[in-house]
């Protein structure tokens, strides 16, 4: 989506922002775009059959067509430290995660960052080519993509437990989840009471189940 020329709007990566329907009702989408792209928003939008935004409207929206939306809200972010950072997203929670390693790279940030992405389905790693080049291109970011009902090369299983099985101790880090409420708070719990992590050093966006959260 682009905004209407001339506006650029300030957020913070990792933020979201709501779609106003014409029935008054309201769609939150995290912006998958980072705060130096400001004149417009990208949208991860997980397509649901009957989905009020997600198949009847943006079924229908052709380019040119405007829709009403309001900007920013959450505090999901990427807090200043220097712990090390682990992301961990699930389905199109993968679109902060977007936002906040691009405004990482854009900045210049020096800081050890893991993303963990998982998905039922290779399908599901939509921007998987993506998350490898962050990879490539700079040392101190690794990513790890976990399927959970495929069979494949890579890992297996639930996303959090794959970063369970990589650290013994997260009781210096920070770990930012985003994705389906199931999810965010097993790898709150767990994470808290197997690993050691703070938790005050555990942030998160669960994606509320009205059927077309992003």
């Amino acid at each position: 989506m682009r905004f209407p020329a001339g506006v650029r709007v300030k957020f913070r990566a990792g933020q979201y922002l709501e779609v106003i329907l014409g029935d008054a009702s309201r769609r939150a989408f995290s912006m998958a775009n980072p705060p130096q792209q400001s004149d417009g928003a990208l949208l991860h939008v997980r397509i649901l059959p009957g989905g009020a935004f997600s198949d009847t409207v943006l079924g229908a929206l052709k380019t040119g067509d405007a829709l009403d939306v309001e900007l920013p809200f959450g505090d999901f972010h990427l807090r200043e430290s220097r712990k090390p950072a682990i992301l961990l997203a699930g389905g199109t929670g993968f679109a902060p995660m977007k936002a906040i390693v691009e405004d990482v790279l854009r900045r210049g940030v020096e800081r050890d960052i893991a993303l963990y992405w998982g998905a039922r389905r290779r399908s599901g790693l939509y921007a998987e080519a993506l998350a490898q080049k962050w990879a490539s291109q700079r040392p101190s970011f690794r990513f790890v993509p976990v399927l959970s009902e495929e069979s494949w090369e890579g890992r297996s299983g639930l996303v959090h437990r794959a970063v369970m099985e990589d650290f013994p101790s997260l009781s210096g880090h920070e770990v930012y989840a985003c994705g389906a409420p199931g999810m965010v708070e097993a790898a709150r719990r767990e994470l808290v009471a197997e690993r050691g992590l703070p938790s005050d050093a555990f942030y998160c966006d669960p994606f509320a189940e009205s059927g077309d959260s992003s």
